[in-house]
This record gives C-alpha cells, sequence and structure tokens, in this order.
C-alpha cells in the first residue's frame, strides 16, 4: 500500500454530477405508516415506491408550496373513504 497518496485531481463527488440528470441514493428515516403508503399508492399506479416519492417530492419543491400537495394527497385520501 502507498505511504502517501496525490488527491490534486480528485473532485467532490457532488461536483461529478453537477450537471448530469443522475439519481442520488440517500438513506431518509421515514415512519412505518408512510413507507406503507408509498407502498400501497406505488402499487396501485404501478411504479415503484421511490419513484412515486422522487415524484411527490419534485412536485411539492416545484410548487412553491408544500400545503399545495398536502391539500391535494388529502382529497385524494378523503374520495376514497367517501
Amino acid at each position: 500500500m502507498k505511504k502517501e497518496f496525490n488527491f490534486k485531481k480528485s473532485s467532490k463527488v457532488g461536483d461529478r454530477f453537477k450537471d448530469k440528470d443522475v439519481k442520488v441514493s440517500v438513506t431518509a428515516r421515514l415512519d412505518p405508516k408512510v413507507v406503507a403508503w408509498l407502498r400501497s399508492e406505488s402499487e396501485r399506479k404501478g411504479i415503484p415506491y421511490q419513484t412515486l416519492m422522487n415524484s411527490l417530492l419534485t412536485e411539492a419543491m416545484n410548487s412553491g408550496s408544500q400545503e399545495v400537495v398536502i391539500r391535494r394527497i388529502v382529497r385524494e385520501e378523503l374520495k376514497k373513504t367517501g
């Protein structure tokens, strides 16, 4: 094993993907009910639950208001039960 390493030409991981359309793997701690809901919704819609989660988060980010997304989800859930 080398005693010294040269990192002058290296870059941060984030810098390599800055302008690329690449998904980043993250670890998140979610309530079990949230994960169960995501999985059931994703099965109903026929898409992977991580894709659904990304879609919901992207919608919230682009809408400028999380309240809009939450209200939409609540309306959808009320239609199912009502």
